[in-house]
């Protein structure tokens, strides 16, 4: 898989212009929401929309005197709960003047103010006369390259090479305002060995944009061009990243927008045609059409039919097999999405339709019964969410051609200011199919899924605070690499202490139990239990003004009936920052030593990386990691970041395998990005 991932909700490395403790906090949940993301999809996936929303918050702050729940919900790191007693404190207040008189509300501690503070305003600026609109923009060209030769590069025997491109990546993304309700967003991006600017792909991979025009009134706005939905929990519409569980353990209801445009990094998911919103006091009206092609394995019948094996996902085109899978398959989506304001709840309904050019027949393996076939799918969904008294409820459910409704509910219930609790349940049918549908599960397939969660976070003496949850799931048919139904749990706390804005200590583990198919042909059971415990120390200590230290150490076991003697898996790593006193550069660095022989023992770390890419690479064998990266404002408006990345193992010869395989025990890579906002 990629290393590189292109994120964060809820969440920016190097944003610019944020207060740094509050960037380094902010950072940091985007940090971990980045690695349970990774570690459980095994994909690629695209945070670049969750930034997006952060920085179009900071460059247009919310008005916490005008502000609905749903603007509110913007900011990720407010709970519900948090939300609720604003809005309530607000009711009997009538205004709020300053940031500190926010702290007079439950569950808003100096952290949580520090976040906010940036993102929102007191309408002052409304008394005023209007400011004239000045016409802003923004650009980023970044490229990246490995300095060794992957074997894919190298020539064959007939003097041709497996990948039809360079080393280089690519990336190009560019944001423009021209007037005050108009906006318009180009991305285009190529990886490294596809080509570019030829007969094979006449411009680069992947190029997208949208224009976005938002004239108010009854017309809210119109989207042409790429765009992302969400609707309820995420069972029917979810085109966005679907909400996970985290060390946020009380934040279990989606609270993705409705919808944006979107400049995703991401070739597959998402949608690309026309969104038009319409909203009256308490009505809105949303109806989209989508069409765009998508890569797919395709394969011909003896009758001369063509069908889809699969959709491809991975978005890489470098070799002549991923190039004749290139965008071959056509994707069309409808549908209309409505939402009504009844005092202090929202009702949402909605319908969409799913169609692909060819079918899909997934191949006959018995898991694939989950799996979506055919050639449409049509979905629709009921989703309510408000608050009684002081509990804030929220529900979806949702219906495809079988009619069994699939169904995600849950609460949220804050006792006194001190504690919060959160309660979910879900149950997906077996037949429950939604191509476009993420809800909060633990299977990425989730038909066939039910389960229960339960969520804690409160505040204890000694500036301590313990988050936990525990979610028990069953799988009622089987799954890959799991040959029978099954069931299992996954088990989170974490204990963080704070004595100062200068020192943050955190204490997690971890415990997952799944069930697997075994390997050994003597055991008498196909499946069996996997436990999974992992723990983690992090501290992390903010010298003057200047210095930032992190100290992170993990340790993760496996047992697993068909391998008694699994080796553990263990992590130690270091982070050093240094901020120039003027503010216009600073450096970070990280070593770190890992030895997780075995692959069920691999550690997942967020790396500090380059505005609008992140890196989560698995440590996995036994050997070092080592970065250096730094930023410069050269000028007011112009920024430049340069990085370096080494990995170096001590029990093998070689890195990866077939086209990815370097003749060598190192592996380094380069990376240079300039961003002009004018």
């Amino acid at each position: 898989m990629k290393s590189l991932l292109t994120f964060c909700l809820v969440m920016v490395s190097f944003l610019t212009r944020l207060h740094s403790q509050s960037d380094q906090r902010l950072q940091q949940m985007a940090a971990e929401i980045i690695e349970n993301t990774t570690e459980a999809s095994e994909q690629e996936p695209d945070f670049s929309f969750l930034m997006d929303d952060l920085i179009r918050l900071y460059q247009n702050p919310i008005d916490i005197n005008k502000a609905e729940r749903e603007d509110l919900e913007q900011i990720f790191f407010l709970s519900d709960s948090q939300i609720e007693a604003l809005l309530f404190h607000r009711y009997q207040l009538k205004r709020f003047y300053t940031i500190y008189e926010l702290q007079s509300i439950e569950g808003f501690d100096r952290q949580t103010l520090e976040w906010l503070e940036p993102l929102i305003s007191f309408g002052f600026s409304e008394q005023k006369a209007p400011s004239k609109f000045r016409p802003r923009g923004d650009l980023f060209v970044r490229g990246q390259s490995q300095l060794e030769t992957q074997s894919g590069y190298r020539q064959r025997e007939d003097g041709t090479t497996p990948y039809q491109g360079n080393k280089m990546k690519l990336y190009t993304r560019l944001e423009v305002q021209p007037v005050r309700n108009f906006e318009m967003g180009l991305i285009a991006e190529k990886d490294q060995g596809e080509p570019m600017f030829n007969h094979q792909i006449s411009t680069m991979d992947h190029l997208s944009g949208y224009l976005s025009w938002q004239p108010g009134k009854v017309l809210k706005q119109v989207i042409v061009g790429q765009f992302r939905m969400s609707g309820g929990q995420g069972l029917a519409l979810q085109t966005g990243m679907a909400p996970i569980k985290s060390s946020a353990t009380t934040s279990i209801r989606n609270r993705q927008a409705s919808f944006r445009p979107s400049l995703s990094a991401s070739e597959q998911g998402g949608l690309n045609g026309l969104l038009m919103a319409f909203e009256s006091k308490n009505l809105a009206l949303t109806p989209f059409v989508s069409v765009r092609q998508a890569d797919g394995r395709l394969d011909t019948l003896d009758n001369g039919s063509t069908i889809i094996t699969s959709l491809k996902t991975d978005g890489y085109h470098r070799t002549l097999t991923e190039l004749s899978q290139r965008k071959n398959v056509r994707e069309a989506v409808y549908g209309l999405q409505a939402k009504y304001h009844l005092k202090r709840f929202i009702l949402e309904t909605g319908y969409l339709h799913y169609r692909l050019e060819y079918p899909v027949q997934p191949l006959s393996a018995a898991y694939n019964r989950n799996y979506f076939s055919g050639q449409s799918n049509q979905n629709y969904w009921v989703a309510a969410e408000g608050s009684l008294a002081n509990i804030h409820l929220f529900s979806e459910l949702a219906f495809n051609q079988s009619m069994e409704p699939a169904i995600w509910a849950g609460l949220l219930l804050p006792v006194k200011g001190i504690i919060d609790l959160s309660a979910g349940y879900r149950r997906i049918p077996m037949d429950y199919r939604a191509p476009l549908g993420a809800p909060l599960t633990e299977a990425s397939v989730p038909a066939g899924e039910s389960g229960l969660y339960t969520g804690l976070q409160m505040d204890l003496p000694a500036s301590l605070t313990l988050s936990a949850y525990l979610d028990y799931y069953r799988h009622n048919w089987l799954r890959y690499q799991t040959s029978a139904p099954a069931n299992g749990y996954d088990f989170l706390v974490l204990l963080s202490h704070q004595t100062s804005k200068e020192w943050e200590n955190t204490l997690r583990y971890r415990h997952r139990n799944k069930t697997i198919d075994l390997t050994s042909p003597s055991q008498a059971a196909p499946v069996g239990a996997q436990i999974q415990n992992q723990w983690r120390l992090q501290s992390r200590y903010t010298a003057a003004a200047n210095w930032t230290f992190t100290l992170r150490a993990d340790m993760q076991l496996v047992k697993r009936p068909d391998r008694p003697n699994l080796p553990g898996g263990f992590y130690l790593g270091q982070d050093i920052r240094y901020a120039g006193n003027n503010k216009k550069w600073n450096v970070t660095t990280r070593y770190a030593l890992f030895d997780a022989e075995a692959y069920d023992t691999r550690i997942y770390a967020y790396e500090p990386d380059v505005l609008y890419s992140f890196s989560t690479p698995a440590y996995y064998g036994r050997g070092s990691r080592w970065l250096i990266i730094g930023k410069w404002t050269i000028l007011p408006k112009l920024d430049l970041w340069a990085r370096y990345a080494q990995w170096q193992y001590s029990n093998r010869e070689n890195i990866g395998s077939g086209y990815t395989l370097i003749e060598s025990n190192r592996s380094r890579e380069i990376k240079l990005q300039i961003r002009k906002r004018f």
